[in-house]
């Protein structure tokens, strides 16, 4: 694909790409879930985590790219090509997940991951052109379909550093007090060791996420980012805190703007429904200022 004829994304057709299969073989981890543990500062021992299922997202932890360093791109990610379609869009973020947990998930099972490329959607944006993928990820753990996961990835064109109103390096934003009208509040402050930990842990490489230099003068953010789905990972964490006999059905969460290391975050949540079966709750991830930068809903038993 020529990236002087993605001027207009709009007109590339995809079809051949939709409906790609990749499938990935791993063994659920004693270990991972021990060190997730860690980041969210709960004690774990392995033998604890031979006695209970993975965390609601375990999975997030299994199936980590194993790319050699001469398949890795400029931002630290694998290429694209092969399995994805080579988009001349070298910014990517990953937008939010869509996941229906059918049985929990155990140290020790061996697990499969079947990805096929659901949709492959081309639009011009403000800042240029943009493309979503949706990547549809049936886990099975013992040949036992365990989990289904609708994620969503937006690559993007290059903005000028000089063009991205989000350029200015500046300290953190100043905390603000925690949001009223919720059930529960929680408030966290993860730091560059968080940021750290979490890529080791899920092997990502991604240079906005702990390559300062690399956010701020390539793709101009005012600092490092923090991941999207760690933040979504504090928000199931703090799910479970309040909720801790909660069966839950589904969860899906939608990044809207970047927290950068350092800054203050609210996780927050409220029932939403109790008056069937299974009952929902509303949860965010609320930034310095009082804007939103995740929303998220669950449903539960």
């Amino acid at each position: 694909m020529n990236p002087t004829k993605f001027t207009n994304p709009e007109t590339v057709d995809f079809s051949d790409w939709v409906e790609n299969t990749e499938t990935l073989s791993d063994v659920a981890s004693s270990s991972a879930s021990v060190k997730l543990a860690a980041i969210l500062n709960h004690p774990r021992s392995l033998e604890e985590a031979h006695s209970n299922a993975l965390f609601p997202l375990g999975h997030w932890l299994q199936f980590t790219p194993s790319s050699v360093q001469d398949e890795l791109g400029a931002d630290g990610h694998p290429k694209l090509g092969g399995f994805m379609p080579p988009l001349p869009l070298p910014r990517r973020m990953w937008a939010g997940s869509s996941i229906d947990f059918h049985r929990p998930i155990c140290v020790g099972q061996q697990l499969s991951r079947i990805t096929t490329i659901e949709s492959i959607t081309p639009k011009n944006g403000s800042s240029g052109a943009l493309c979503f993928v949706v990547l549809r990820h049936d886990v099975a753990a013992d040949q036992t379909l365990a989990l289904t996961e609708r994620q969503t990835i937006v690559y993007r064109e290059a903005v000028p550093v000089a063009a991205n109103p989000q350029a200015t390096s500046r300290p953190p934003r100043e905390d603000t007090p925690a949001p009223e009208g919720w059930d529960w509040v929680e408030t966290k402050r993860p730091d560059t060791i968080t940021l750290f930990r979490y890529s080791a842990l899920t092997f990502n490489s991604h240079r906005i996420h702990y390559d300062l230099p690399y956010a701020t003068e390539v793709e101009g953010y005012p600092g490092l980012v923090v991941h999207g789905p760690l933040m979504a990972t504090y928000i199931m964490d703090s799910f479970v805190k309040h909720h801790p006999e909660a069966v839950i059905t589904s969860f899906t969460f939608q990044a809207r703007s970047p927290i950068f290391v350092g800054e203050q975050l609210h996780v927050v949540g409220r029932v939403e429904d109790t008056s069937s079966d299974a009952s929902s709750e509303q949860l965010s991830v609320v930034a310095p200022g009082g804007g939103v930068a995740v929303t998220a809903h669950i449903t539960f038993r």
